[in-house]
């Protein structure tokens, strides 16, 4: 019997319903903002891809981590402490201070900010969580469990 043979006197599958059962209505209108029922996504909801895509830097993964444990703001200089705690090189020469602020101030703090996953203020060096900085914690932790688990996939073959 084929998929599409069905017994005398039963109703026809719907194709109204959900084919997921376990998917939550709202879950599908993230999906449809955020482009996979259309063309181009809404910019007005949370969408996972801009997520994923600025996780996709250990940089932002840092500021979004860090942001979420330590506090509603903390400011730049407490930032970079947290990062050097996390360095695996133990350095912290006044240069590479120097190059990683930079970083931070240039690229990754602006580009959290202009998404709206952040609030930086230049002028105080103080990083502020949003609304959307809570959004990103189910992403950031599929983004740390996929780098521990490339990483421990790489000093296995180093081995």
């Amino acid at each position: 019997m084929s998929r599409s043979d069905t017994s005398p006197g039963a109703a026809p599958p719907s194709t109204d319903a959900i084919p997921f059962d376990d998917v939550a209505p709202a879950t599908i209108r993230v999906l449809a903002d955020c482009g996979v029922l259309s063309d181009e996504p809404d910019g007005a909801e949370f969408c996972p891809d801009s997520a994923f895509k600025l996780l996709a830097h250990p940089g932002r993964r840092i500021v979004i981590t860090h942001l979420l444990s330590a506090g509603p703001t903390v400011t730049l200089s407490q930032l970079l402490d947290y990062v050097f705690s996390q360095s695996d090189t133990g350095s912290e020469s006044k240069a590479t201070r120097q190059e990683v602020t930079q970083a931070f101030t240039n690229r990754h703090l602006p580009k959290l900010d202009a998404e709206g996953y952040i609030s930086y203020d230049l002028e105080h060096q103080q990083i502020t969580a949003t609304a959307k900085t809570a959004n990103m914690k189910p992403y950031l932790a599929v983004a740390v469990l996929q780098e521990r688990t490339t990483n421990s996939g790489q000093e296995a073959s180093d081995q």
